[in-house]
């Protein structure tokens, strides 16, 4: 066996991934965290553990340079792990390790040692530069860093490369100029370049340590070392490979996802149906009407149906529900009087609201599925009657489980808005660089202080964020609602808007934690289909498509006996196929 140590590194409890090379460690164990059984902490020898927090794994990095002795040095995350088999699988993610992931990967001393031989240095693929959601817009990596971070701290960095290794420093240029990189600071390096690298990094982080005043960044741009550090590494790769004729290979890299939360689909759709199968509708009790807003063309008039159907279906008080469909004119008479009927029927009252959306025609709509009246909400406060001073805005691809009087009766705590956590926030947040302080919300549910809204100049204020922040709003009126409402949201319980990303592994960084997102898949209040794949396309294998069958067949746009049995059909097909959602089952089964 070669003398390799490549260090994987954990911040928190996790399945460890350990080989006779792959030598789990564990950052900041001097922070006083618990120690994880078999880990290695980066607290023994010489090392910066107390660091942790802003140096990241930059500290299992240093751990190394000065305590490990071996042929071949490597860093990489629990997370974030380069992908050793000969031929690697086009899924580059998962969300567990098991065998299946050790063989799919290649995590084994006998691969890993074979991608050491004729290489001097393992990195991942590098790959173009843009922001999340804009991979038709690429940046320089020296925009990129400027967009997500301080501009300022990369300035000094190069002034100090240039002062101490200026024989690096037209690498680190060529780097921040270029737009591809690869990121993580993820490396395998045979011993020589190990410790010139280290050297080199860490004397460029601990000189601008001394330069740069972090005291009022919020706690995500504290981590500025492990930031930097990814374009320093990327510049001596680019330096090794010229000046000391390294041979560079670049392998794939897979990453971690959240898992999916540990719940049996068969039984929360059980639950829902039981919570709505106990409801027995009474008269309206005091406490007035409940406004519920929804923006719907022709198309979507079906479910939007099925949305308030459900919101009738689980209230005792049908009557206090006054329903309100903001259209631009597009809704068809004859589905009018359809969703009027179905509304009446359940004892609710339904209004329909045209909307001029000519002054809207300016805005972005980057999505295929998505049309302006995405945009009416936020101009909703002109159109509804003035005695409407509060009112729930919900996407008509939902389905109501608990009491919608309980999301009313909700505090917003003096907030305009309020809004519950996104599947996608963290990036989200970042890519319209708004405060680490705000939690990025989804605006399929929401609700709003009306009478707030009147005493704003809304369109103002809309026009000045698409002004500032036009390039990089993706997510239409949802971006633009987290502009105007930074950090003066009230953040609803997940549970109030279970995004499709709670029922299965997420890539993505949320906004919210996984103890959040297993009390939402366990007992949501209301269920937002999220995805591309919506419960009316056969291709949904969503927990809840059945329980929006149990509506919609209660209105005008209820399915043949012959569509059910063919639709119900092609869904089981599909969810066999899912060898994921298989072993899955029998695990919770």
């Amino acid at each position: 066996m070669k003398n390799i140590f490549i260090s994987v590194v954990y911040f928190k409890a996790a399945p460890l991934i350990k080989t006779g090379y792959l030598n789990p460690i564990q950052a900041g164990r001097a922070l006083g965290r618990h120690a994880f059984a078999e880990a290695i902490g980066d607290d023994t020898g010489v090392n910066i553990s107390e660091k942790n927090i802003s140096w990241n794994e930059l500290t299992a990095l240093y751990w190394m340079r000065h305590n490990v002795d071996a042929e071949f040095y490597g860093l990489m995350h629990y997370r974030r792990l380069l992908v050793f088999a000969e031929k690697p699988p086009k899924r580059l993610a998962f969300s567990e390790v098991t065998e299946r992931e050790i063989e799919r990967y290649g995590w084994k001393d006998e691969l890993i040692e074979k991608a050491c031989e004729g290489a001097d240095i393992l990195t991942p693929q590098t790959r173009d530069i843009y922001l999340p959601g804009l991979p038709e817009v690429l940046m320089s990596a020296g925009e990129f860093y400027a967009h997500q971070h301080h501009a300022r701290d990369m300035e000094i960095v190069e002034d100090i490369v240039k002062a101490r290794f200026p024989a690096i420093y037209p690498f680190l240029v060529q780097v921040l100029a270029g737009r591809k990189v690869f990121f993580n600071s993820i490396t395998v390096m045979r011993k020589p370049l190990f410790q010139e690298f280290c050297d080199f990094l860490f004397e460029t982080l601990e000189t601008a340590e001394q330069r740069i005043d972090t005291s009022g960044y919020d706690p995500y741009q504290k981590r500025i070392w492990g930031f930097l550090s990814e374009y320093l590494t990327n510049a001596y790769v680019h330096y090794a490979k010229a000046v000391h004729d390294a041979r560079v290979r670049e392998l794939p890299l897979t990453w971690g996802m959240r898992p999916r939360p540990q719940v049996a689909p068969e039984e929360v759709l059980e639950t829902a149906r039981k919570k709505r199968d106990a409801v027995v509708a009474r008269a309206a009790a005091e406490g007035g009407d409940i406004n519920v807003v929804l923006s719907v063309d022709d198309r979507y008039a079906p479910h939007a149906a099925v949305t308030m159907l459900s919101a009738l279906k689980t209230t005792e008080t049908p009557a206090r529900l006054s329903f309100f469909i903001l259209n631009g004119g597009n809704i068809s008479e004859a589905n009018r009087s359809k969703l009027t009927e179905t509304v009446t029927a359940a004892g609710g009252r339904l209004e329909f609201i045209d909307i001029d959306d000519r002054d809207l025609r300016f805005l972005p709509l980057n999505r295929d599925y998505v049309s302006i009246a995405t945009y009416y909400r936020l101009v909703m406060h002109r159109y509804l009657p003035e005695d409407v001073d509060k009112a729930i805005y919900i996407d008509a691809d939902t389905i109501v489980v608990d009491p919608i009087e309980n999301l009313w009766d909700i505090d917003l705590e003096g907030h305009p808005v309020a809004g519950a956590p996104d599947d996608a926030g963290f990036h989200q947040a970042r890519r319209l660089q708004l405060s680490a302080d705000h939690r990025y919300f989804n605006a399929g549910v929401m609700v709003f202080d009306i009478a707030r809204f009147r005493e704003m100049d809304i369109a103002a204020d809309v026009l000045s964020a698409f002004r500032k922040k036009g390039p990089y709003i993706v997510s239409q009126d949802q971006d633009l609602l987290n502009i105007l409402f930074e950090n003066d949201t009230k953040i609803l319980p997940l549970s109030w808007n279970a995004g499709t990303r709670i029922y299965r592994a997420n890539p993505l960084e949320p906004s919210y934690s996984e103890e959040e997102a297993y009390e939402a898949a366990r007992a949501p209040s209301i269920v937002h289909f999220t995805d591309v794949k919506k419960p009316w396309h056969t291709k949904c294998t969503h927990p809840f498509t059945e329980l929006y069958w149990d509506y919609r067949n209660l209105t005008p746009w209820a399915e043949t006996a012959g569509e059910a049995r063919k639709r119900r059909l092609i869904q089981k097909a599909r969810r066999l196929l899912r060898a994921r959602d298989r072993r899955f089952e029998r695990k919770l089964s």
